[in-house]
């Protein structure tokens, strides 16, 4: 290269240090009058340089991330080195944007922009672009048309989100024509735009959101043959994983069924359940495997379990107390926040007696499990007498400050109190007295026995068998063993440690927390230690052991693309085995398909804010929302998509239907036969009916509880319907379908539907954390309920004392048919839309 030097004007001499200014070896070189000289490589420059003339002498300003100015040099000279230094750059700011041309190609036209690649175009070809917006005029004296041409699309989008988005969008645009008639035959039916898009976007994490009935399993289906026909992905570098068996071959069934419609070559990728991959992972690390009978024969862990819970109470006697201290729920009955949770109720003791607070439960056990005989009074005098020592035991609902229950003052309890004193001392008799703060200051058992031994009563406590055989003669043992396996397998689905065990249960604000450890610490050790005995896991351990395995590099991941079915019922447990797969594998794309309106399955472990805190939970991802459905009619739609949104810590859709009608298909109709209630014989009716009109259709009739579904299926027995008849729990009729649903059980209480049966405490203190929106879980079930059918939807209630979701269906102006005069608005017990 030719050496192109500048030197200080004439005047500038005097004003600058500088010598000379030179091109040497793709490099500028300033050298000083002080003999020191300082490079800058061209090939970092990020600009071209500019020239300026003056009145004596130029300037030239360098773009290297920063701007260089030098200044005082002669013009004519300058002006040359300037230009010879942009020729310079131009050649390898050429080869900057072939290098942004291939990186856009290779990440942005040939596949979907994954947001683990943005930042590389951040890099290398955003920052370009806008370098280029800087002084377009010079990049287009130095460089070819198609070059501008690439920088000027680029550069239209004002910011590097932007420009990503816009990336997105051109590719969707170009495969979604380049790929039409793909999709028009790869599923029975052509796929939606939605669909196409959910097959086409390969994030590095996808969430696609359907409603019932918009072919969520087409997009899974369809994807995969999208990513084996049209990318080249081989079938083993694909997992797809199904919530149960049953989903899991239906998977299989539909890909080979349009596999063989379409006529392509090719074999399915690899389609399991959760278990069955942590089964396929842990074999990989040639594991010796033995499946615990624990985990398919529920009798046998409730056998075993059974077995060492007897044990533990007859051989353990800290264990034996403090079981029996919490065989219910605590209360504190001045606790308002708490009298809210829990409804008053009757609690059975030991003894065999009733009583009616938990405080008298509390006292009644301890009597008897330190052999003292006593009988329930609960009068206003005494609640307890205890004959063989004539002694009355009164215990006093009232705080270390007086107060009682609500709108009782002071100087009524104190009164009341001086009255007990003075009848048991009118008649001479012996009086022990207990005291609600007492209990909660967890003084209540010491205070019983200073009491008593002040009256020489001999405590002595019962033999551990006899407190065992008490238990299991009265029902709690049985009661309170199938709570506590409802604990374990909560615990054993949440893979939750001893300290997490601890801190659920604190955080739920359960009374006596550190007991209930104490217990479910114990349980899950006795399991884990029974398994170890056994030399086998159960389905809990295939996908923990499972994450392990592949955490510590012993098994090798070899999925590129992972979709999940029904992702709305994950639990935490697979969440972590996912993000294992991925941290692990060769960058596999997760694809998350579900339905947040339809996450009924948190009993089991399903986490629902998994999707709804997709981004927060899990990362950045691509959404798509599957919002046309082929089942039902605008109808049916408009009532259940409504209902299922008054919850707004879900997804908000805009479903449409293929089906349009003009009249209200949900139907409302009281559970009354001939004026008398009769859910069984409205249901025959209605059967009845729908045959007339059409005997192929196909009807389910659906409960919140079988029970129920039970009884209207044997009053049915005798009748020869030619329709096909289903009979479905709510919660198992998921994934089903009916030309006609009838839905029954909307009563008011516990068995009602929604059921203000809270569950048990413990349990939910262990399960997934709850959306707070009220009834949020039942409302979907509702949802799901509705949505069965294609054609119409029946809802029996009772005309008075029916449910919330009537009350809200009838007092909120739903466009449903009542069909029933009986129903009358009760505009004074509306729902409340908030937090209940």
């Amino acid at each position: 290269m030719a050496q192109f030097i500048a030197t200080p004007s004439g005047l500038g001499r005097f004003f600058t240090r500088i010598s000379t200014v030179t091109i040497k070896q793709n490099s500028l070189v300033i050298h000083f009058k002080n003999n020191t000289s300082r490079a800058y490589l061209i090939s970092d420059f990020t600009n071209f340089t500019h020239f300026k003339k003056g009145l004596f002498s130029g300037k030239i300003t360098l773009n290297h991330g920063t701007k260089t100015v030098i200044s005082f040099l002669n013009k004519k000279q300058a002006q040359t080195l300037s230009e010879q230094l942009n020729s310079v750059f131009s050649n390898y700011l050429e080869e900057k944007v072939n290098t942004a041309k291939t990186l856009v190609k290779r990440y942005a036209t040939n596949e979907y922009l994954r947001d683990s690649n943005v930042p590389v175009l951040k890099s290398a070809v955003f920052s370009l672009v806008q370098q280029y917006g800087a002084s377009p005029s010079l990049w287009q004296q130095y460089l070819s048309i198609t070059d501008i041409k690439f920088l000027t699309i680029l550069s239209s989008s004002p910011t590097a989100a932007h420009a990503t988005e816009q990336l997105r969008k051109t590719y969707e645009q170009k495969t979604l024509a380049a790929r039409a008639d793909f999709y028009n035959v790869i599923e029975s039916n052509p796929l939606t735009q939605e669909q196409r898009l959910g097959v086409i976007r390969n994030n590095d994490k996808n969430l696609v959101l359907a409603a019932a009935g918009t072919g969520k399993t087409s997009v899974i289906v369809a994807k995969a043959l999208d990513l084996i026909v049209q990318e080249g992905v081989k079938p083993e570098h694909i997992l797809i994983l199904a919530y149960n068996k049953n989903a899991a071959n239906e998977l299989t069934e539909r890909f080979n069924l349009r596999v063989q419609q379409a006529n392509l070559n090719v074999t399915p990728p690899t389609i399991l359940t959760f278990h069955a991959l942590g089964l396929k992972l842990l074999k990989s690390d040639n594991k010796t495997l033995n499946l615990s009978p624990f985990a398919k024969d529920a009798l046998a862990l409730n056998k075993w379990f059974t077995q060492w819970l007897s044990n533990t109470l007859k051989t353990d006697s800290r264990f034996c107390k403090t079981f029996v201290e919490t065989l219910y729920e605590p209360n504190d009955s001045l606790n308002t926040a708490t009298k809210t949770a829990i409804k008053a109720q009757i609690y059975h003791t030991l003894s065999g007696l009733k009583v009616s607070s938990y405080q008298h439960l509390l006292i009644a056990n301890w009597l008897y499990m330190y052999g003292i005989e006593h009988t329930y009074q609960n009068d206003d005098t005494a609640d307890f007498y205890l004959p063989q020592h004539n002694i009355y035991l009164v215990h006093f609902a009232i705080d270390r400050q007086g107060n009682s229950a609500q709108n009782i003052t002071k100087s009524h309890n104190s009164g009341h109190v001086k009255s007990v004193r003075a009848h048991h001392k009118k008649h001479g008799q012996m009086l022990v007295q207990t005291f609600h703060y007492n209990w909660q200051e967890s003084q209540l058992e010491q205070r019983l026995k200073t009491q008593l031994q002040k009256h020489n009563v001999n405590i002595k406590p019962l033999d551990n068998h006899a407190v065992y055989e008490r238990l299991s003669a009265t029902g709690l043992l049985k009661q309170n063993i199938n709570k506590y396996l409802n604990c374990l397998s909560a615990i054993r689905g949440e893979h939750l440690s001893s300290s997490q065990i601890a801190a659920r249960i604190a955080k739920s604000g359960i009374i006596n927390h550190k007991r209930y450890t104490t217990l479910l610490v114990a349980m899950q050790r006795a399991y884990a230690e029974k398994l170890k005995e056994q030399g086998a896991i159960d389905f809990d351990d295939m996908i923990t052991s499972a994450e392990q395995a592949v955490k510590s590099g012993k098994v090798s991941v070899p999925w590129r693309h992972i979709l999940v079915d029904e992702f709305q019922d994950i639990s935490c447990a697979r969440m972590a085995l996912l993000n294992t797969l991925i941290k692990s594998g060769p960058q596999p794309c997760l694809t998350a398909v579900g339905d947040d309106w339809q996450a009924i399955y948190r009993f089991s472990g399903g986490n629902l804010a998994l999707t709804t805190r997709f981004n927060d939970l899990i990362g950045s991802h691509s959404i798509t929302l599957l919002q046309k459905t082929f089942r039902y009619n605008n109808s049916i739609s408009e009532v259940a998509g409504r209902f299922v949104m008054q919850n707004p810590e879900q997804y908000k859709k805009h479903i449409t239907t293929h089906t349009q009608v003009s009249t209200p298909q949900v139907v409302l109709l009281d559970d009354l036969h001939q004026g008398k209630k009769s859910v069984a014989l409205k249901v025959q009716q209605i059967i009845a009916t729908i045959n007339k009109n059409n005997s192929t259709a196909s009807i389910a009739v659906l409960s919140r509880y079988r029970f129920m579904l039970n009884e209207v299926e044997q009053h049915l027995a005798g009748n020869n319907f030619a329709n096909p008849l289903h009979f479905w729990t709510l919660h198992g009729a998921k994934g089903l379908e009916a030309d006609y649903c009838i839905i029954i059980g909307f009563e008011q209480g516990k068995l009602g539907f929604p059921s203000n049966n809270p569950g048990n405490l413990l349990v939910e203190a262990l399960l997934p954390t709850q959306d707070t929106f009220k009834h949020s879980e039942e409302r979907r079930l509702l949802y799901v309920g509705i949505t069965r059918a294609k054609h119409k939807s029946y809802l029996i209630a009772p005309p008075s004392g029916y449910s919330e979701f009537i009350s809200e269906l009838i007092n909120d102006n739903y466009p449903i048919d009542i069909a029933s005069n009986l129903f009358a608005k009760q505009t004074n017990s509306r729902i409340s839309k908030d937090n209940g």
